[in-house]
């Protein structure tokens, strides 16, 4: 071995260490760098040696020697703070007085505190219930730090949010309207084999709609001659489109060339096959065509439920399904079931940034609940209820984990037609759903923030959003009280006219004050504008809330209320809902006993619910099927007189553990009621610790006929609706395709397709210039914010463009723009999908953690630089994996930060035009080092051939 120093331009000095090590492996000498500058660090040379002055040396915090407390007490020292960002942090006043370096040490006692909250989060002895409450600490730390980011200016660093980039693009499109549709794949063989279950004697109903104008055309299978095949069906269905000719102005079929009818649509079927060889039906249309597919009248109607499932072990989120029941008349029979749930974007993100292959990995589902069910006159299935995740480009920006009121509309082959969120900024409840007459949709539930224009009061109100099937939204009323108030029902009349009830804890006005206690309350909305047309409140001092609501055969309004544990009937004049028309007390439920659900055939009225109390008969009901004790669902037949009403049957459904009821669906001579049970109503036994179940009643005598019971094993399970729909099991369903319209044409504006609001916004700063407001308009799209970010500057600073429907904002040359957050609850940035962040243009980002300073500097050169903390990935303390991965990132950015503080000291070796022989003193020291090693390596031959270092 032997050793030898060489000076390099800069004037640092190495070595060069050599050696024979492992000869059999590697033959001839081995060469080794070595830095000797490294040497320095144990006896630091005085920095006139180099011929210079330089500043005292400053020592960083996280240098300086001190005790490292626990991680048990760090944790407990962060939990307590109100905020991460500390100016006047320990170890801030030994940085100099450099901006520079105090926003660079800020940002690494905020990282730091972060760092505790993802190591405690990680290790396994911390339980998983503490999660959540860690990551909401997290989430509000993360989101402060990526603010003073954005917002603090300094001279010599630039420090980015996320990558080093120098474009974004919005996560939110605004998708496309579609002019084909893919049914389900049903032949599995040729395209001309018989295809399974069909007889050769149905029908159904092919409407096309063009220029608002529908043609219906009956389908007739009995048409065809030969196997009854998908290639079959297709042929039969387009002869019956081409069939019908266009017609010119005196009526008369308009010719082709050749003579021969044009058709008058454009409309076509077609068979298409997957990868696996499997075909199905394609419906090829046009924008100016609408398709609407019916079935025939005689098919049988079909039940939707919606259940919930609470897992009762493990870290699966709560979920969400809806199943379809068919042969209601007969045995109930399970059909096809769908999966509703929203989409956690951080749990996605960073299952695939930890996967093996990222390719495999499918979206996590958020925790989702349902609340309620509904079908339209056409068949779609629309599901309404909480969830903390994202559905498609409606992405959720309430806090911490807060849950958002989603809607979904499905078709009955379960495909999504669209999802839409209410946009709360705090969170919000779903309660209740209903149809109108137009199949528009009317959801209700509660929230704290303020949703309808000219809401300010502060509280927790009731709303209603009433949407098209299209999905746009076309009102949204909130009851704006200083009381706590909650929507429990809906119902709407034929004139499309929205009833709601529930409760309230005070005066809705100055007209209307509160009874004391909690009031049921009563309102009547506008149907078309969304105004409040009448309300009242009824109530004593007592604990009063209207449960169910429903319109009564003579069109006036029927409520069910818990009074002080009795259920209480009445019956309120339409036009004048302070005018009661008659009252009846049912009997006594009980204070843990509820009503759930009203329904109305004729002048029968259906009332269900739960209760403790064994004896109640709702008003002397002949009683069809007692009560089982522990707690039992119940429905009550009555009878509509006009003034007053007579109590007919009540039936139990019930075991010795509780059951609840949820809703109930009349349909000719049977009742179907859904709830909940502990125990085994259906005689098959409980699959989990609860399950959901639908009972079958004869309307007349209130007997129970069939119990079908749903569950999971290890879940908890539970019916929360139940509709009924106008086919299931029908020739459509045997061709796999959909009941009614299978165009998907929608509004695509940014306030339809994301959950931004008109006047939500979002700032940008120009190289560190005042912040310039992009603001949301009535009808914006993408393309208009695209237009309005370029208006921004008259120079060539930054571009935006939409491409494949996606926004991307690029920062050009060498120049710096900051995308600003807006306010909590007007925040556009979050609701289109970008994070605030620094861009940087490509010629400034070439000096990216490297330490070199930008030409615009004015100050000493090979200072500062720009920094990536990359903090815009979808970080979380949910689980131990989020955590574990969590933690490295932000171990990442705390390097990151040391690495700015480094850049900020001159480097202690002079300027290359200030070089020159290296001082005798110097050169004395490294001959030392060099005959220190050099004896070194003469003690160590003889031993094996090397030194170890």
């Amino acid at each position: 071995m032997a050793f030898s120093t060489t000076a390099f331009g800069g004037g640092g000095v190495s070595a060069f260490l050599f050696t024979s090590v492992n000869q059999e492996r590697t033959p001839g000498p081995v060469f080794i760098p070595i830095d000797l500058s490294v040497l320095a660090l144990a006896n630091p040379l005085p920095t006139s040696a180099f011929g210079f002055d330089t500043q005292p040396t400053i020592v960083p915090p996280w240098l300086q020697q001190q005790s490292q407390p626990t991680l048990a007490r760090r944790i407990n020292e962060v939990r307590a703070l109100a905020s991460f960002i500390d100016e006047n942090a320990p170890g801030v006043d030994t940085v100099g007085a450099s901006d520079d370096a105090k926003a660079t040490f800020i940002l690494f006692d905020a990282l730091s505190k972060l760092e505790t909250l993802a190591q405690y989060a990680s290790e396994a002895t911390t339980p998983d219930a503490s999660l959540d409450r860690l990551d909401a600490q997290f989430q509000s730390g993360l989101a402060e730090i990526r603010d003073y980011i954005t917002t603090t200016q300094l001279e010599n660093i630039t420090f980015l949010t996320g990558e080093s980039t120098h474009n974004a693009t919005a996560a939110a499109t605004l998708g496309s309207d579609q002019e084909t549709f893919t049914g389900r794949s049903v032949a599995t063989g040729t395209r001309d084999d018989p295809l399974p279950g069909l007889t050769g004697t149905e029908t159904f109903t092919l409407s096309i709609t063009h220029l608002g104008t529908p043609t219906d055309i009956t389908i007739d299978l009995s048409k065809i001659t030969g196997p009854l095949s998908i290639n079959a069906v297709v042929d039969l269905v387009n002869n019956e489109i081409t069939a019908i000719p266009a017609l010119d102005a005196n009526g008369q079929p308009i010719l082709d060339a050749n003579g021969q009818p044009v058709p008058k649509f454009s409309t076509r079927f077609a068979v298409v096959s997957d990868a696996n060889f499997d075909h199905a039906i394609e419906i090829q249309t046009t924008l100016l065509e609408e398709v609407t597919l019916k079935p025939a009248a005689s098919d049988p109607a079909s039940l939707y439920l919606a259940t919930n499932r609470s897992p009762v072990t493990g870290s699966d989120p709560d979920s969400t399904r809806v199943t379809r029941l068919d042969d209601i008349a007969g045995l109930i029979s399970e059909g096809r079931r769908i999966d509703v749930a929203g989409t956690d974007a951080r749990a996605t993100a960073i299952a695939t940034a930890s996967a093996t292959d990222p390719t495999t990995v499918e979206p996590v589902a958020a925790p989702t609940r349902s609340d309620a069910i509904a079908v339209d006159s056409e068949g779609s299935i629309y599901v309404v209820g909480t969830s903390s995740g994202d559905f498609g480009s409606q992405l959720n920006t309430t806090p911490d984990g807060a849950e958002d009121v989603f809607l979904t509309k499905l078709d009955s082959n379960g495909n999504v037609v669209f999802s839409r969120l209410l946009g709360s900024s705090t969170g919000a409840d779903a309660f209740s759903i209903a149809i109108d007459g137009s199949d528009n949709v009317v959801i209700a539930g509660t929230t704290a923030d303020n949703l309808a224009p000219g809401s300010t009061v502060p509280g927790t109100d009731s709303f209603i959003a009433k949407f098209s099937k299209t999905g746009d939204r076309l009102f949204t009323y909130q009851l704006d009280t200083f009381a706590e108030d909650g929507v429990a029902d809906l119902a709407v009349d034929a004139n499309g006219n929205i009833f709601a009830t529930g409760f309230t804890s005070g005066a809705l006005d100055a007209a209307t004050p509160s009874n004391g206690g909690r009031d049921t309350v009563l309102l009547r909305i506008d149907g078309t504008t969304g105004t409040l047309a009448d309300k009242t409140v009824i109530g004593s001092a007592g604990d009063e809330r209207g449960q169910a609501i429903a319109v009564a055969n003579d069109g006036n309004i029927l409520v069910a209320a818990r009074e002080d544990g009795r259920a209480v009937l009445r019956k309120l004049d339409v036009t004048n809902l302070s005018n009661v028309l008659l009252t009846q007390d049912l009997g006594s439920i009980g204070l843990t006993g509820a009503i759930r659900d009203l329904a109305v055939s004729g002048t029968d009225i259906f009332l269900a619910g739960d209760t403790e109390d064994a004896t109640f008969t709702g008003g002397a009901a002949t009683v069809a099927t007692a009560a089982a004790g522990g707690g039992d669902a119940f429905l009550l037949k009555l009878t509509d007189q006009g003034t007053s009403v007579s109590a007919d049957t009540i039936s139990f459904v019930g075991t010795t553990a509780k059951e609840s009821a949820d809703e109930i669906v009349v349909n000719g001579s049977s009742v179907f009621l859904a709830g909940t049970t502990g125990g085994d109503l259906g005689g098959s036994g409980r699959a989990g610790s609860t399950d959901g179940f639908v009972a079958r009643l004869n309307a007349t005598t209130g007997l129970i006929e069939q119990v079908d019971q749903f569950g999971i094993l290890l879940s908890g399970t539970g019916a929360s609706g139940l509709a009924l729909a106008p086919g299931g099991d029908s020739v459509l369903d045997k061709l796999g395709l959909p009941l009614g319209t299978v165009d998907r044409l929608e509004t695509r504006d940014l306030e339809t397709q994301t959950t931004a609001r008109v006047g939500d916004y979002f700032e940008v700063a120009i190289n560190g210039g005042t912040p310039q407001r992009i603001t949301l308009e009535a009808g914006d799209d993408l393309d208009d914010i695209a237009r309005k970010l370029k208006r921004l500057s008259l120079t060539s600073v930054l571009d935006a463009t939409v491409t494949a429907g996606e926004l991307e904002i690029s920062a050009l040359d060498s120049n710096r723009i900051d995308l600003i957050a807006g306010p909590a609850g007007k925040d556009l940035l979050a609701r289109i999908g970008l994070t605030p962040q620094r861009l940087v243009g490509l010629d400034a980002l070439l000096e990216l953690d490297t330490g070199s300073s930008s030409s615009s500097k004015t100050t000493e050169p090979d200072i500062g630089g720009n920094f990536a903390l990359r903090l815009d990935q979808p970080l979380s303390l949910a689980n131990k994996t989020a955590a574990q991965f969590t933690l490295t990132q932000i171990q990442d950015a705390i390097e990151t930060t040391k690495r700015a503080f480094r850049s900020l000291t001159p480097s202690p070796l002079p300027d290359p035009a200030l070089s020159g022989p290296v001082p005798r003193e110097i050169s004395k020291q490294l001959a030392n080092y060099s005959d220190a090693l050099l004896r070194l390596q003469f003690a160590s031959f003889g031993g094996g051939g090397g030194v170890l270092i």
